[in-house]
């Protein structure tokens, strides 16, 4: 079972994720050590807060939320206690207050926000400043009897200091802010993906460009265009071959061809004579294919319906001598096409001998093309079964083992019209037989 394609964008992000929630949960647990004192007793800062928060100015004077007050004295268990001042002199004052702190009330209109903290339990000496400003006055409140200490306690008021204005942010960085970012640091790679799916390897020179991505994914550009050197020189090494190959035979096989032809006529004679024909042919499909891949640019403005007429003309009395009528249609008016007059007059002829050999002696062969660039040749023979009709464009693939072809003529077609921007494709012909259809696409067809 294939491993599935992981996200390089998500894990960067989650991994991101894990270290920024490891890098809060440590300092979460260093405030809590640092406050939570086991030693020293403070005052609860939140109640202290809402204590102060139940003082208003009225009128000249401070009156206090009684219903507020209460439900927090309750909280503190009767305990509770403030004295305040605003910066006009109104005084007031509830619980009872620590004689300890009694000298600080004289200097309470001058003092700051401040906390005391207790070493004596039970600790009700334990208070806090808080400076409120309201109706433009300043108030100044000492709130005390509501000891909190401890580690569970400092590690409640950390939570509530930091609460949900500090995690809210942290979780929108991290799962919106961060994957976008890393989304889009990554498009020189998606770019380079981009690259390697247009890139003709069969082109010389063909590379990624290194420069569309980091330094850290430069490695592996680079090794990728390593690879696509290596098998550029395959396929130069083996097109060099078959092309010397196909050279080499040639002097031979008409070497043998004239010997032949001086033998006494027979079936032996007529039998290797067809022996070294397709051998021949071998070597001319071989030389095609090199002079194709030679002829890359060569590309010029023609009419594709000229060509088929040509080569119809040329093809009759070979189809006609094979008992087959033989029909073509093709427009009066020009196709134009980008294209190798005599590469696509090789796959008329190729396809034309193709449904020769297999059109089983009987019938009509049919040679089409419309105004749109569709070219189609047909027979009316036993046609191709459903399973070979990809794998017959292979090379030296052949329906039949013992037939007279050589395996590389519709091989043969299918590299002219890829090479032409075109597609070929075999179906089934109406009534019967083999239909094959050349489709040379609109962004290479010129009306």
């Amino acid at each position: 079972m294939a491993r599935p394609i992981r996200s390089i964008t998500l894990g960067l992000a989650w991994r991101l994720f894990l270290a920024q929630a490891f890098t809060v949960l440590f300092a979460v647990v260093a405030l809590i050590l640092t406050w939570g004192d086991k030693d020293t007793w403070g005052m609860d800062m939140f109640m202290a807060e809402s204590a102060a928060n139940a003082v208003h100015s009225e009128g000249g004077r401070l009156v206090l939320d009684e219903a507020r007050w209460q439900k927090l004295d309750a909280r503190a268990g009767g305990n509770l206690w403030f004295a305040a001042v605003d910066d006009r002199g109104a005084w007031l004052q509830r619980g009872t207050l620590p004689a300890i702190h009694a000298p600080l009330l004289a200097r309470l209109p001058t003092l700051g926000a401040t906390e005391l903290g207790s070493l004596v339990p039970p600790y009700l000496d334990v208070a806090r400043v808080m400076i409120r400003n309201e109706d433009g006055r300043r108030i100044t409140v000492m709130v005390g009897g509501a000891p909190k200490g401890g580690l569970l306690d400092g590690a409640l008021m950390v939570l509530r200091l930091i609460g949900l204005w500090f995690f809210l942010p942290l979780i929108v960085v991290t799962l919106l802010v961060m994957p976008t970012v890393i989304h889009r640091a990554m498009r020189g790679v998606r770019r380079s993906a981009q690259q390697a799916k247009e890139l003709d390897i069969g082109q010389p020179g063909a590379r990624l460009d290194a420069q569309l991505v980091s330094t850290e994914v430069a490695p592996l550009v680079e090794a990728f265009n390593d690879a696509i050197d290596k098998v550029q020189q395959g396929y130069a090494a083996r097109d060099k071959f078959l092309a010397d190959a196909a050279h080499e035979l040639r002097v031979p096989i008409a070497v043998v061809q004239a010997r032949l032809s001086q033998l006494p006529q027979g079936e032996l004679k007529s039998q290797l004579l067809t022996d070294v024909a397709r051998l021949g042919n071998v070597a001319e499909h071989l030389l095609d294919l090199q002079r194709l891949d030679r002829n890359i640019a060569a590309l010029q403005r023609l009419d594709l319906a000229h060509v088929v007429r040509e080569a119809a003309a040329d093809l009759a009395p070979l189809v006609v001598g094979a008992g087959y009528g033989f029909e073509v249609d093709a427009p009066d008016t020009p196709v134009w096409i980008h294209g190798d007059g005599l590469a696509l007059g090789r796959v008329i002829a190729n396809l034309v001998h193709n449904a020769i050999v297999h059109g089983g002696g009987r019938g009509t062969i049919c040679v089409r093309l419309d105004r749109q660039g569709l070219l189609e040749v047909s027979d009316q023979g036993a046609g191709v079964p459903v399973g070979d009709r990809e794998a017959i464009f292979e090379p030296f693939h052949r329906l039949r083992a013992a037939g007279s072809g050589s395996g590389l003529g519709l091989h043969l077609v299918k590299e002219i019209v890829q090479h032409h921007g075109g597609t070929v494709s075999v179906g089934e012909a109406v009534g019967g037989g083999a239909s094959f259809r050349v489709n040379f696409h609109r962004g290479s067809v010129r009306r």
